[in-house]
């Protein structure tokens, strides 16, 4: 909506303009704002941006104060040329003397803002002051609608670290570019995606620096509501649940987290024989719509068939077997884990676990608050065990992502 400001100090002018803006130009009076003399009009313009300020051309330097001559006419090039303002976006000088409107009009009009004689006996000032508050109202609405329309994305993607994302970047096959959003550190890129439907889809990725819930909260936060997107995925690298010999979960496989649950959620109690936590785990659920088309891209395009030919070309085959992929539950935490005991106990809880990870109940819970939508997509590089190492770092890193592009590409 539109804000303006009043430089008057004559309080029956001002309380008429106040009137024509609130009743013609249908402005909310909580928008509008007086100054009463110069310096209160210099506090409140460094201060605060205003879409439209109205200007006396005689006005006391402070308030109560008698009026200085020159003062006031010198304050239109201030104004225009001192940096320390937030400079309107218009300026109308409104003034009662039309002898100071005339020696005046020249200086408004070079810089291409207004100046009309203010006539206690006529209304032609109105019909003026309307015709630009809707002008500029309609300008501002059609300027927000680019821009909305430009931070406007389909798609958002999310790393915790920088190997995954830039194996994410890699997997893409997407010339990537960067965006510069001020006040965030974070690094933001934008891509096309044409998909096999014919459409395409504009993708914003995100790169985090850092594991854990609460920073991907902080991320999936930023990007939803940054970027308008609706859908967020996740791509890197996690953890396994191996049951046995006889289970098949191994390196390399593909996890999609069809929940999520923060195993670290519960209560630190006394007892008689001294301190323990009792768990309240607490899960939430993938999308349901997402549920969906992940299930129908599985089963009729059958992806980890494909996997293998995709890590050749990159030579990140260190498996040389096609992956298994597993649409299970996953476990979430705010520590790494390197305890098969600790797996296994996870496990007795949950026997349908099969991801473990930092970030995805973070991800989740956030996108759950919001209502939008969000899934993660990992690949196993350990088992959480004495064993854990980098070693299937990037493979997984890249395969992850590779999954979700192909996804992306069917179902869009």
């Amino acid at each position: 909506m539109i804000r303006i400001l009043i430089m008057d100090d004559d309080t029956d002018k001002t309380n008429r303009v106040k009137s024509v803006l609130t009743g013609m130009c249908m402005v909310n009076a909580d928008n509008i704002e007086i100054a009463r003399s110069l310096n209160s009009g210099r506090h409140k313009l460094s201060k605060n941006l205003y879409d439209l300020l109205l200007l006396d051309l005689v006005l006391p330097v402070s308030d109560d104060d008698p009026i200085e001559p020159g003062k006031s006419e010198d304050f239109i090039n201030e104004l225009y040329r001192i940096g320390r303002f937030k400079k309107p976006i218009y300026v109308i000088g409104l003034s009662q003397y039309e002898d100071k409107v005339v020696a005046n009009t020249e200086k408004y009009e070079n810089k291409l803002w207004k100046l009309i004689h203010y006539d206690l006996q006529k209304d032609d000032w109105e019909q003026i002051l309307q015709n630009a508050v809707e002008s500029i109202v309609s300008t501002k609405e059609q300027l927000l609608a680019i821009l909305q329309n430009k931070n406007k994305y389909d798609i958002g993607v999310i790393c915790a670290l920088s190997e995954e994302f830039e194996q994410m970047k890699i997997a893409s096959g997407l010339e990537w570019k960067k965006v510069t959003v001020e006040g965030i550190s974070n690094d933001f890129f934008e891509a096309d995606l044409r998909t096999e439907l014919g459409h395409t889809l504009k993708i914003i990725a995100g790169r985090n620096n850092m594991p854990g819930m609460q920073a991907a909260s902080v991320m999936a936060s930023c990007m939803f509501s940054l970027f308008n997107i609706e859908s967020l995925f996740m791509t890197g690298i996690c953890a396994g649940f191996k049951k046995g010999e006889i289970d098949s979960i191994d390196f390399g496989d593909i996890f999609i987290a069809e929940s999520e649950y923060d195993y670290g959620s519960g209560k630190l109690c006394e007892s008689g024989d001294g301190t323990f936590f009792k768990k309240n785990p607490k899960m939430l659920e993938c999308d349901f719509d997402l549920k969906g088309k992940m299930n129908t891209f599985m089963e009729e395009k059958h992806p980890e068939n494909l996997i293998l030919r995709a890590l050749d070309v990159k030579n990140l085959n260190l498996m040389k077997k096609n992956p298994s992929i597993h649409f299970k539950p996953g476990a979430c935490g705010s520590y790494v884990v390197a305890d098969k005991g600790f797996m296994r106990d996870l496990l007795k809880e949950n026997q349908k676990l099969r991801g473990l990870d930092m970030e995805g109940y973070g991800l989740y819970m956030t996108a759950h608050i919001l209502g939008k939508k969000c899934m993660m997509i990992k690949s196993i590089s350990d088992f959480a065990d004495s064993d854990k190492g980098d070693t299937y770092h990037k493979m997984c890193s890249y395969s992850s992502a590779w999954f979700l592009f192909e996804f992306l590409k069917y179902t869009y």
